[in-house]
């Protein structure tokens, strides 16, 4: 069961709906985000924004690399390792939901206390999903 948990677990929580009405106010559209498969979904379908991955697969660079520079941004400890994978596909913002994530190789946590190191990104909205502002 623990295995597939994460398959019968909500794909997308209230919170991360709610925090849509913020990214439509707050952020320019068609800004980028670097999210998992669901979050990049969510975001271009309700508010024109795009993620890293997601969205039209068939015209997406480099998706399998894309994928797995995703899953890696996640996983990672380091807040620099984390801001260079965003830095490289020209990302503006960070999708931190409360929820676990699906960059399309593994199911994980956000691990986003990388994510308040100041040096690299900025919090600007919060409830149980956060939205950090890449500098």
């Amino acid at each position: 069961m623990y295995l597939a948990k994460p398959w019968v677990s909500p794909l997308i929580t209230p919170e991360e709906v709610a925090a849509i009405d913020w990214v439509k106010t707050n952020t320019p559209e068609r800004a980028l985000f670097v999210t998992d498969i669901f979050g990049g979904e969510l975001l271009m379908g309700r508010a024109l924004r795009e993620g890293v991955e997601g969205g039209d697969w068939a015209i997406v660079p480099n998706v399998v690399e894309r994928m797995a520079d995703v899953d890696k941004f996640y996983d990672s400890n380091s807040s620099e390792e984390a801001w260079n994978i965003a830095k490289k596909y020209g990302a503006e913002y960070v999708w931190a939901p409360n929820r676990q994530l699906f960059a399309g190789f593994s199911w994980k946590s956000a691990n986003e206390a990388k994510f308040y190191d100041a040096r690299y990104f900025e919090p600007v909205f919060e409830n149980q999903t956060k939205v950090f502002k890449v500098k």
